[in-house]
């Protein structure tokens, strides 16, 4: 092919051999540090290669730095064969030899990256030839060897504080690649990850634990103490999947319950919410048995209407649910979770013995305390854990 209209600048920049199917493509005298380049295994010109005589994307400009660093005088890019890199017999010279395959990603990196400067299509270039030829070009200072080392080293509390919510997220982002690349497979690396997930739980199962106490010390309101658990009862109990901030299960109109939750099988648990405060058991006793606080019994009779009601409204109610939270849920007997009380109002064994026997007799209705939550957070922290962690210290 000829380069140019103009008889005195035209040129030839690239000749094809059709029989060994190879083309030998001229550069631009004084543009590249080599007169031409072999493309062996090639029936047309790559995509990279432009008919007037360079190289796309900049990739010329930077390649020819490299080929100056390491005096090559001769290059082939090959479609078939394998990345090389040999010396010249008698001379201080090299010759190298790229897969088209692995050398298209130079340009492919830099159009990715449309605004990048020249520093960082160097680190590309750089990056590139070290990944392939480590004992013949150096490491960049940017290469992501040098970058690992500097993200290790520069990980310290002290830029906690400062860190934005963008930052937050660029790491959220980051971590969710480290899941998906770097732990797929390997065992032994699965349990280091478990490892780390386990600190990661337990900061957060400390926050909830330390908001708990809190809380507890404020008196906070029945309303107040609704709105904590709903936006942490998924620490507390792992297989719950979607949580339903409002669900009426009487009338329009009507008082809706606290809240309910579907479970990783689709069914439907209704939660309500009482204080740690509220009495469990009455004051005195009825022949030496204590029987429920009359507060405890308007709240079981509440959960007791909402199953009722909820049954009854089965699938009116399994229906309004896809259409509004989109999610398939089986009302099917469901549950009802109580949270009321305090186990230190059972302070002596009749108390928590009778207190047993009535929670036991209760038909669909859980009844939890305050005190139970926070032991099943604690709980949570060690779980099945330890196993976890005893298995990756014998690998």
């Amino acid at each position: 092919m000829i380069e140019g209209e103009d008889a005195s600048t035209r040129r030839l920049t690239f000749k094809f051999f059709k029989q060994e199917n190879k083309i030998i493509f001229y550069t631009k005298p004084g543009e590249f540090e080599l007169s031409e380049i072999t493309l062996d295994g090639f029936a047309k010109l790559p995509e990279d290669f432009s008919e007037n005589g360079y190289i796309k994307q900049s990739v010329q400009y930077f390649l020819n730095k490299k080929i100056q660093e390491r005096k090559i005088n001769k290059i082939t890019i090959t479609s078939t064969g394998e990345n090389s890199i040999r010396k010249n017999r008698n001379e201080e010279t090299y010759s190298l030899t790229l897969k088209y395959e692995n050398f298209k990603t130079i340009r492919e990196d830099f159009i990715t990256e449309k605004n990048l400067h020249n520093q960082a299509k160097n680190d590309i270039v750089d990056s590139f030839f070290f990944n392939l030829f480590p004992n013949h070009f150096s490491e960049n200072i940017n290469s992501p060897q040098r970058k690992k080392g500097n993200f290790i080293r520069n990980l310290n509390p002290d830029i906690i504080p400062h860190l934005t919510p963008s930052d937050l997220q660029l790491l959220e982002g980051f971590i969710s690649d480290l899941l998906k690349n770097r732990y797929q497979s390997n065992s032994h690396k699965f349990l280091q990850l478990a490892r780390t997930k386990i600190q990661v739980d337990t900061v957060a199962v400390d926050r909830i634990i330390a908001e708990f106490e809190e809380n507890l010390a404020k008196n906070i309101s029945e309303n107040l103490w609704g709105k904590y658990l709903k936006k942490n009862l998924f620490l507390l109990e792992s297989k719950y999947v979607k949580i339903l901030p409002e669900l009426n299960v009487i009338l329009r109109g009507s008082r809706n319950v606290d809240f309910g939750m579907i479970d990783t099988k689709g069914f439907l648990d209704i939660f309500e919410i009482k204080k740690p405060t509220t009495p469990l058991l009455s004051s005195d006793t009825d022949r030496g048995n204590y029987y429920w606080h009359s507060d405890t019994v308007k709240a079981i009779v509440q959960a007791e209407k909402y199953l009722y009601n909820a049954e009854r409204k089965a699938s009116t109610l399994a229906d309004d649910i896809k259409r509004e939270e989109r999610i398939d849920v089986k009302v099917i007997k469901p549950r009802a979770i109580l949270i009321i009380g305090h186990s230190s109002q059972l302070n002596d064994d009749n108390k928590k013995e009778d207190f047993k026997v009535l929670r036991n007799s209760l038909k669909n209705i859980e009844i939890i305390l305050y005190d139970e939550l926070v032991d099943g957070m604690e709980n949570q922290k060690n779980k099945y854990y330890d196993q976890i962690i005893t298995s990756s210290d014998e690998d």
